[in-house]
């Protein structure tokens, strides 16, 4: 096969493999190049935050009051639902297989330090945290969630101008000019993504080194077949619903789970996602264009799973146990923090500083998994974009004509 006649999914699971196999054999000192692997992340990630919320200000501004009900409230529903399906079978899965006992006691544990500082300590700091009182702010930082609300809120107004002056609205008309142009600086950007990637891989496998991996192989293996488990079970039942071949909706959603892989972030996998959904999958536009934005920061499954079991193998390290309603508390304190990610690679320990504190655990014992930011990444950041896209086609499945069977059907 020609080189020139690869795509451009191709060539980053080539990139990913190379990474890989240049991470083994160079070990530590591939950490030189890791710099230009931040560098294609920040080219993209510096254009992601107001492409999302021109996305939404775009899909909430441009629907009627019927459909944004109708649309908007089915997408929240089938997040809240499965997010808390999953941190319930994370605590699950956690609690058979145990992947903290026998850590106690060990190097790594007794070594672990970490700078991160405690952040929200109570359920109510972390619902407060969704809503920002200065939006330029929460855009810096990457909070995607304020982010949202500003730009749900600025959608609806948009929307109530709109029905008022017979659908005339400038602000509207520049808001979707701006998506499109950011989109093409995204997809100008994503041309180098199979230099970036191969060179962010092959840093993070030459750091991580054997003593790390070794001790923590079955926190992975538990993550990883959790996760996993998951997604067979979300696609039996989006195949069931929607009446499809499980091969050919795996076969359509390859390119963005690549991506999901490769880059370990929601966000810089969003555009791919948008339109292999419109595109590849028949999904209605405008289904999309709302109920995927929205879920990037709204239905972090893969998150919530994360925070789920991670919790969990700390408490079972330190010879904590859980009973009854301290399951409860755990599955809806894990779906909620799973909604307070920052947008980029290593969120997964941003997200440790939120539960461990509450937990009456020690903050140090998130340096244990510091060193896992790429594995655990990859794990989570699937499952993530994935159940997006599959709450998008239950969502779908419930409109007239939410899902072109031409579209999905074509090859």
């Amino acid at each position: 096969m020609s080189l020139k006649k690869l795509n451009i999914n191709t060539w980053i699971v080539i990139s990913m493999v190379l990474g890989v196999i240049a991470g083994v054999i160079g070990g530590p000192v591939m950490a030189n190049i890791q710099f230009v692997g931040d560098i294609f992340f920040r080219l993209v990630q510096m254009g992601i935050v107001p492409f999302v919320m021109c996305a939404i200000v775009g899909a909430v501004g441009g629907l009627t009051p019927k459909d944004l009900s109708g649309i908007g409230v089915k997408g929240i529903v089938w997040f809240a639902v499965s997010s808390l399906l999953a941190s319930a079978f994370g605590l699950f899965m956690a609690t058979v297989f145990q992947p903290g006992a026998g850590l106690a006691g060990t190097a790594l544990v007794e070594n672990a330090t970490t700078t991160a500082e405690a952040t929200a300590s109570t359920w109510q700091d972390t619902i407060l945290s969704f809503f920002g009182s200065n939006i330029v702010a929460s855009m810096s930082a990457g909070t995607m969630v304020p982010c949202i609300v500003f730009a749900i809120a600025l959608g609806l107004a948009i929307t109530y101008w709109r029905n008022t002056h017979d659908g005339v609205c400038i602000v509207f008309d520049v808001i979707q000019e701006l998506e499109n142009l950011l989109l093409t600086i995204i997809r100008g950007v994503m041309t180098i993504a199979p230099i970036g990637i191969f060179c962010y891989v092959s840093a993070m496998v030459g750091t991580l080194g054997a003593e790390v991996l070794v001790p923590l192989l079955k926190y992975l293996l538990v993550l990883g077949g959790t996760v996993a488990i998951f997604l067979v079970l979300w696609v039996v039942v989006v195949c069931v619903r929607c009446g499809m071949s499980p091969v050919k909706l795996i076969q359509k959603m390859w390119p963005m789970s690549v991506m999901a892989l490769a880059t370990i972030s929601s966000a810089v996998t969003l555009p791919v996602e948008m339109e292999d959904a419109k595109n590849r999958l028949g999904i209605r536009e405008d289904i999309a264009d709302l109920v995927l934005p929205l879920g990037m920061p709204l239905n972090s499954n893969g998150a919530s799973i994360h925070l789920a079991i991670t919790a969990l193998t700390i408490a079972q390290i330190y010879g904590m146990t859980f009973a009854g309603f301290d399951y409860i508390y755990l599955t809806v304190i894990c779906t909620l923090l799973s909604l307070a990610n920052a947008v980029a690679p290593g969120a997964d320990i941003v997200s440790l500083t939120m539960i461990v504190p509450q937990l009456g655990l020690p903050l140090s014992s998130i340096g244990i998994f510091a060193g896992l930011t790429y594995p655990v990444g990859a794990i989570r950041t699937i499952l993530n974009v994935d159940s997006d896209v599959f709450c998008a086609m239950m969502v779908a499945q419930s409109e007239p004509e939410g899902i072109d069977r031409k579209v999905f059907d074509a090859k």
